[in-house]
């Protein structure tokens, strides 16, 4: 039997084609992991529940069309990117990579995974680090404080928009 060489840049490739195949890229589409991007106009999507970055930069958690979840960076700019960072922090860029909105949920590097669940929830995880707490039912729905942000101003990113609204209200009278 007689052994043929292989050279190095044939293995080297077959072993990327390899872990390409076998990554989370290209997996469900209700999970990101760390280092994957939504762009505008895309969107996580489990059920009736689409989690989307609109043209306008607005990170939006929707309910059969209704709004239930937003970043409240519309507006801000156009061509944003979402990601879900390495360091587990979870931001909102405009097309000149300046940050709209974050999780602030930075933590060490490391593996981390954003998933919409299907009880609404959005939740990223390397442990149960931030969510949105829109989850319905009854479930064992993980409740997590979170201290996002923007430029504009500082956003609980667990507040829905009907208890932002009853923030608002209360806040005026």
């Amino acid at each position: 039997m007689e052994m043929v060489a292989i050279p190095r840049a044939v293995v080297a490739l077959s072993l990327t084609l390899l872990l390409l195949a076998m990554s989370p890229f290209c997996t469900a589409n209700f999970i990101l992991y760390s280092g994957e991007t939504l762009w505008t106009g895309q969107a996580l999507s489990w059920a009736s529940y689409p989690f989307i970055l609109q043209s306008e930069c607005n990170l939006v958690l929707y309910d059969a069309g209704n709004q239930v979840w937003a970043s409240d960076t519309g507006g801000l700019a156009s061509n944003c990117y979402v990601t879900l960072q390495s360091d587990t922090n979870l931001v909102i860029y405009d097309n000149n990579n300046n940050a709209l909105w974050a999780s602030n949920t930075n933590r060490d590097q490391g593996y981390y995974v954003l998933i919409l669940q299907k009880d609404r929830n959005v939740v990223i995880y390397g442990g149960a680090i931030w969510a949105t707490n829109t989850h319905v039912g009854a479930s064992d729905a993980i409740f997590i404080m979170s201290k996002a942000s923007t430029k504009v101003a500082s956003l609980p990113a667990n507040a829905t928009h009907a208890t932002r609204a009853l923030a608002h209200v209360s806040s005026t009278t």
